[in-house]
């Protein structure tokens, strides 16, 4: 092996920095003193769909297509994304067409997996009940099933807090195991790996970690669950390098940072307030019916889940049956009137607004002529929000779309981006306030994204101290020319030229091609299970409110 990506989805140099002065992350911190570090500047908005297809393609989000973990069709469905929908070419293929091979392993968005030269193991979002996640497709049987691959979120869900920790060390370990085994088998040019774990576990325990968080516990039983879960990564990453025989370069690198959550922003709540959403009146009488029907049907689902009988049920219930109690539960915005809305909020982890537009929704209110005026007023509305305390401002800035990014893919875009201030995150939904305690499935969420992550550069290639000016863009530029591979001229990011060494720059040429640009693959949509499946994960990981 020439090279090892290894990523640690939301790694953060808060958490790392003391851990490496207090001697607890001894392969990270030697990888660190002997390489060159510093931050990794992530994707607006600072979420892992569309920067892993960043770091994955070395373009912005106007290209490759993804800016959430879903989109929404023209009946204001949403519909869960895959990589059929990237429409950008990640650096793997340019790699393997020059005879490069790769191996990757639970690379989020990597689902369904391409053809490569070497093995691909899918990453999240990859749906438990199929089984080609893999390719070569043998691989599946001795690392599946798929649903061993990631975290159980009903320890979450039921508040046991102490069985979730466990839940992602154990599969944080399981996966060390299996990229282990794979390295064995296979001998590849490049290999990636990336635990998503940190994610997880930063969302629900920073308040255990961070003394500055409003509701911080120092004494909880949980308190050290964060660091836990990064030593157990730091001597997954040290067996890992212990299997190289050669000099071999390492890069480290995540999606985003993280950092304290205290309040979420209700911006339904706001929309409505300001006359650019319509909503059903909470004593409507139908709302009210309909949302205890969906309510009961949720539950029930939930039940039927748990006791391992959803098939069953499903095959005694007429398919109606099924559909109405998926609609109810899946449309978060069913009391949308639409015919009277302007703008209205997607998801938590899109973090973006879509304008009405007649040309793209159904029943669509703001004509072409008509749409500067409407952004130009939600953006001034927005950047007007006060906390209804202290007065101070909610929102950091509130980012047009096709200003922020540029490409073939925009017209899949949201309308606007809100960057809300640190500690704050916008979420939908019907709320008693404008702002309410950070939660989710009602249990405390103390932690959320920030933009800067962590990169490091260690190995033969490499020089030393530390680099400030490092984009989730540049990543599959500066491997591909790390390989000696050309890269793409529809890249965005750049060469990371300053990172390498004299000898190594001497040894290297940077070329360019044409030969990659927009990528028109054949669509795989999610069938009805897999759909809710995705739907009932997402749901429990707090990105759809």
């Amino acid at each position: 092996m020439d090279t090892l990506v290894f990523g640690l989805d939301g790694g953060e140099w808060d958490v790392i920095d003391p851990m490496i002065e207090n001697g607890e992350l001894p392969n990270l911190a030697s990888l660190q003193a002997d390489g060159i570090s510093g931050p990794l500047e992530s994707i607006t908005p600072p979420v892992s769909p569309p920067a892993w297809n960043s770091i994955q393609t070395g373009t912005n989000p106007g290209k490759h297509g993804i800016f959430d973990f879903s989109k929404f069709d023209e009946e204001y469905v949403r519909r869960s994304v895959n990589t059929s929908d990237r429409q950008a070419t990640p650096f793997w293929r340019v790699m393997n067409d020059e005879g490069v091979t790769t191996g990757l392993f639970k690379i989020p968005f990597t689902y369904p997996p391409d053809e490569v030269s070497g093995f691909m193991v899918t990453g999240f979002p990859t749906p438990s009940q199929v089984n080609d996640f893999a390719k070569p497709e043998s691989i599946a049987e001795s690392v599946g099933p798929a649903d061993d691959l990631f975290e159980d979120w009903s320890y979450q869900q039921a508040g046991d807090y102490d069985a979730f920790k466990q839940n992602l060390i154990e599969v944080a370990n399981r996966q060390t195991e299996l990229f282990l085994d794979l390295l064995t088998e296979y001998d590849t040019d490049l290999a990636m790996t990336v635990y998503d774990g940190s994610d997880r576990i930063q969302h629900f325990f920073w308040k255990y970690f961070d003394e500055a968080h409003p509701r911080f516990e120092p004494d909880s039983r949980l308190a050290g669950a964060i660091e836990q879960y990064y030593r157990v990564v730091d001597k997954g990453l040290g067996r890992i390098l212990e299997t190289i025989d050669s000099p071999c370069d390492v890069i480290i690198i995540s999606d985003h940072g993280f950092g304290p959550l205290s309040h979420d922003i209700s911006i339904d709540e706001w929309l409505e307030d300001e006359g650019f959403l319509t909503r059903q009146t909470v004593d409507d009488p139908q709302e009210q019916l309909t949302d205890v029907v969906a309510l009961t049907v949720e539950k029930g689902w939930n039940a039927v889940r748990k006791a391992n009988l959803a098939e069953q049920v499903k095959s005694i219930l007429p398919s109606s049956w099924f559909d109405f109690g998926k609609q109810l539960q899946d449309d978060a915005h069913r009391d949308i009137k639409w015919n009277q809305t302007q703008t209205f909020f997607g998801t938590l982890s899109g973090q973006a607004l879509f304008v009405n537009l007649e040309d793209r929704f159904v029943n669509g209110t703001v004509s072409s002529e008509e749409y500067e005026r409407v952004v130009g007023e939600v953006r001034e509305s927005l950047q007007s929000m006060r906390h209804p305390e202290t007065g101070e401002y909610l929102i950091e800035e509130v980012v047009r779309s096709d200003k922020e990014f540029e490409g073939w893919a925009l017209d899949d875009a949201p309308d606007l981006i809100v960057r809300s201030k640190p500690e704050y995150t916008i979420k939908g939904g019907r709320s008693e306030s404008l702002l309410q305690s950070s939660a989710q499935n009602g249990h405390d969420r103390s932690g959320d994204h920030r933009t800067d992550g962590i990169f490091v550069a260690s190995g033969p290639s490499f020089s030393g101290g530390t680099y400030q000016g490092a984009s989730v863009l540049d990543i599959a530029p500066t491997l591909l020319y790390l390989q000696r591979c050309p890269v793409p001229s529809s890249i965005d990011g750049n060469v990371i030229d300053e990172i390498f060494t004299d000898e190594a720059r001497s040894e290297r040429n940077l070329e360019y091609t044409d030969e990659y640009g927009r990528t028109n693959t054949e669509k795989r949509r999610w069938n009805a299970d897999e759909e809710q499946e995705l739907e009932d994960r997402l749901s429990d990981m707090g990105y759809l409110g």
